[in-house]
């Protein structure tokens, strides 16, 4: 007998003393982007504290010029299980994974959309999922990305067994999305897995440089 899993999905809205990511000891500056060293979040009712792995410039070539996106920054629960040489495989260790993009610019929802389904199809994820489909309905529904403002995906393992992913908007808006093993890992390899482009190979790189 097939066991039928049932995603569900939520959307509440957050103040900004409630953000799904807290972060903490801004060290150094990439891109006049202010850096992390340590950030927070609860998880199942617990506090659980995310280590900065690093962080990379995401750009992006329109026509023949190379456009500054965001500043990307990667956050694991236990960086003592993080292998960098086989990052994508070491999500499967992390209670919690978290990535932050800081926008340099502008950039409309359906442009930010696109761009997830390039990086997914990349990584043979399929798109039509039921867990991915409401992910990538999320970030289309989530507005656009604003310039100085922060998007933040929360991967996390929960209690009995299933995986979530948060999607907190630059307006404060958190989109939940639960599934079964295996989803953290697939949105993750957005950014961790095979590049879909020159522009993310670049982000990746300078994020998992020792």
């Amino acid at each position: 007998m097939k066991t039928i899993i049932i995603t569900l999905i939520s959307i509440l809205t957050l103040n900004a003393n409630a953000a799904l990511l807290k972060t903490e000891a801004h060290t150094s500056k990439l891109e006049n982007v202010a850096l992390s060293s340590t950030a927070s979040t609860n998880i199942d009712g617990e506090d659980v504290k995310l280590t900065h792995v690093g962080a990379g410039l995401r750009a992006k070539k329109v026509v023949f010029v190379n456009v500054k996106v965001y500043v990307g920054e990667l956050f694991t629960s236990d960086p003592t299980k993080f292998k960098k040489s086989d990052a994508l495989t070491s999500v499967k260790d992390q209670k919690a994974i978290a990535v932050q993009l800081h926008f340099l610019r502008d950039v409309d929802a359906e442009n930010v959309q696109k761009s997830f389904k390039e990086a997914l199809t990349a990584n043979s994820v399929n798109i039509e999922d039921a867990s991915i489909k409401q992910f990538l309905d999320a970030v289309n529904k989530g507005g656009e990305a604003k310039q100085g403002k922060s998007l933040t995906i929360l991967g996390s393992r929960l209690k009995d067994g299933s995986e979530k992913i948060s999607y907190e908007t630059t307006s404060g808006t958190v989109t939940e999305v639960k599934g079964s093993a295996g989803l953290v890992e697939k949105v993750f390899s957005i950014w961790l897995g095979k590049p879909s482009d020159n522009g993310v190979a670049d982000l990746k790189k300078s994020i998992l440089k020792d």
